[in-house]
């Protein structure tokens, strides 16, 4: 317990960073009428959570730095995909839609503010919440083998979100393909692989920071971060927007997981 209180202050002052980040953003947001660009920015400011913790940390030298550079990859392949998709394309529809439940401008800003940057920077922080753990309790890794299978883990599961975002930019630069449902690939096992990559990678690296079992106290970080993914901006929102909007997508649904690859039902 000593130990916890011991670095409580150090992830207090990281709360304090994931907030005056997202109210940046939020501030940033207003002239530029685009709630968006959080999306486009959230893996720096995840990084620079982690980066805070690995500079002033003092774990074990090895495991903090192999942390600390998949968290890196992680955000460099994030922040890059994101730009190029959303640069330019105006504010995403899902945030579009969050202007008609209220009336009056600032009616929205103060919409925003709750909805979508106050949110994102809890989830910001628990999301980092086992490396911020990890990377401050002193020492060796109690337990090396977790260190190591949660990097394998993490790298799988950036690989596969790498893979299944190029197959979907693929896809949909195919005019031929348009009105139609993206069925190949990773997206043949799984109606959401890069979300499943996604998730791969942060529970990943909660097995990386249970090397130190106290950090195995910080699961609700991993958890936090898979429950937004899967019950509110990520699978069942796509699901239901694509089932609304997509010709075949119904179907697709019917005999395709919805987020851990597996073979597809057979028709019928």
């Amino acid at each position: 317990m000593d130990i916890l209180l011991s670095i409580a202050p150090a992830l207090a002052a990281n709360l304090g960073l994931a907030f005056a980040a997202v109210l940046i953003l939020w501030l940033i947001s207003i002239p530029l009428k685009d709630v968006s660009i959080i999306d486009m920015v959230f893996g720096v400011v995840m990084t620079a959570i982690v980066a805070v913790s690995w500079m002033g940390g003092t774990a074990e030298e090895l495991g903090a730095n192999l942390l600390f550079v998949l968290v890196v990859l992680w955000a460099l392949r994030m922040t890059t995909h994101l730009v190029r998709r959303n640069w330019g394309h105006g504010e995403d529809p899902r945030y579009s839609k969050l202007r008609t439940w209220v009336d009056g401008e600032w009616a929205f800003h103060w919409l925003s503010l709750r909805k979508v940057f106050l949110l994102q920077g809890v989830v910001l922080w628990l999301a980092t919440l086992p490396a911020q753990v990890f990377l401050l309790l002193p020492g060796a890794p109690a337990l090396p083998p977790l260190l190591w299978l949660g990097a394998v883990v993490a790298v799988l599961g950036l690989v596969t979100e790498t893979v299944a975002d190029r197959q979907l930019k693929a896809f949909r630069s195919n005019p031929e393909l348009r009105g139609t449902v993206l069925q190949t690939g990773l997206w043949r096992y799984s109606r959401h692989p890069n979300y499943f990559g996604e998730l791969c990678f942060w529970w990943g690296i909660f097995l990386m920071a249970c090397a130190q079992p106290l950090a195995l106290l910080t699961v609700l970080g991993p958890l936090a971060y898979s429950h937004l993914i899967v019950n509110v901006t990520g699978q069942a929102t796509l699901d239901k927007k694509l089932a609304r909007e997509k010709p075949g997508y119904a179907e697709y649904m019917a005999r395709t997981n919805g987020m851990i690859p597996w073979p597809p039902k057979a028709s019928g």
